[in-house]
């Protein structure tokens, strides 16, 4: 029977950024939304859930939708990782959400202002800094963070970026780039967490994680469509119950065939162990 203890919701494709490390800013939603409350159901019908992981596009162009998973969820213990670009965390956003148990994960890649124009595609840096500022004040450290793409063009801005982090007393965190899957016009390190081909090494999202897309389609993570014989999703939440999906013969296929699978996204911190 499949447990997963981290959820992942991609409640959007669609972003307010044209960062050049990826292509999703390309893309429109083309499903109609998963209603809120089967979310909420499914995530709360998994005992051993203790973490979701709102994620995008920019997750943020549907504040309203995260604002109501956090009060749903809030009688339980489950704590919401919210990852975004940082444009639309406005004062408002911050005090409604900082009452939550939360932790926003805001994506910088430089502190250069001119090289920030080439990352995200847009001139957004003074005011992705300025909500980064407040929200340094209004949270506390465990609530906030800074994650960035490691690549061979952002390589040289890292450590300008770990300072920041550091004065404001915040976590760093930095994830490699892998170029499948993205699209992007980035560059990968030849230094990367993990090493491939590396059969030794288990991806640590088998049995662990759960992702679940805008319209209702649930993964057990979101490149098992990469895995031979994994291509369509384990269930959709518009049809099914959680129970239903996560009990199902087909998703317990994918769960061993994931224990065994070398793809590239090992690198990816969703795989790593914590």
């Amino acid at each position: 029977m499949y447990r997963p203890t981290n959820i992942y919701y991609m409640n959007t494709i669609e972003c307010n950024q044209k960062c050049t490390k990826c292509s999703h800013w390309k893309y429109k939603d083309n499903a109609d939304r998963l209603p809120t409350e089967k979310i909420v159901k499914g995530i709360k019908s998994i005992p051993t859930a203790n973490e979701l992981c709102i994620v995008g596009g920019e997750p943020l162009l549907f504040k309203n939708e995260v604002y109501e998973i956090l009060e749903e969820i809030s009688d339980t213990e489950i704590r919401t990782v919210v990852i975004t670009n940082g444009v639309p965390m406005d004062k408002s956003f911050i005090d409604t959400v900082s009452k939550y148990n939360i932790h926003i994960v805001v994506s910088i890649d430089t502190m250069d202002s001119e090289f920030w124009k080439f990352v995200r595609g847009t001139n957004s840096y003074d005011k992705v800094i300025q909500n980064f500022e407040y929200a340094s004040t209004a949270l506390t450290p465990v609530q906030l963070s800074i994650q960035s793409v490691l690549s061979k063009e952002t390589e040289p801005y890292m450590s300008e970026v770990a300072e920041y982090a550091n004065s404001k007393n915040v976590y760093h965190s930095i994830q490699d780039y892998i170029s499948e899957g993205f699209e992007g016009a980035w560059t990968e390190t030849e230094h990367k967490q993990a090493q491939i081909p590396d059969n030794g090494q288990q991806c640590f999202a088998a049995d662990r994680n759960l992702s679940i897309v805008q319209n209702g389609d649930v993964y057990t993570c979101f490149q098992q469509t990469w895995i031979d014989g994994c291509q369509k999703p384990i269930g959709n939440l518009n049809e099914q119950s959680m129970n239903e999906i996560l009990d199902s013969t087909y998703t317990q296929l994918v769960s061993e065939k994931m224990r065994v699978c070398n793809l590239s996204c090992k690198v990816l911190k969703c795989n790593t162990k914590s």
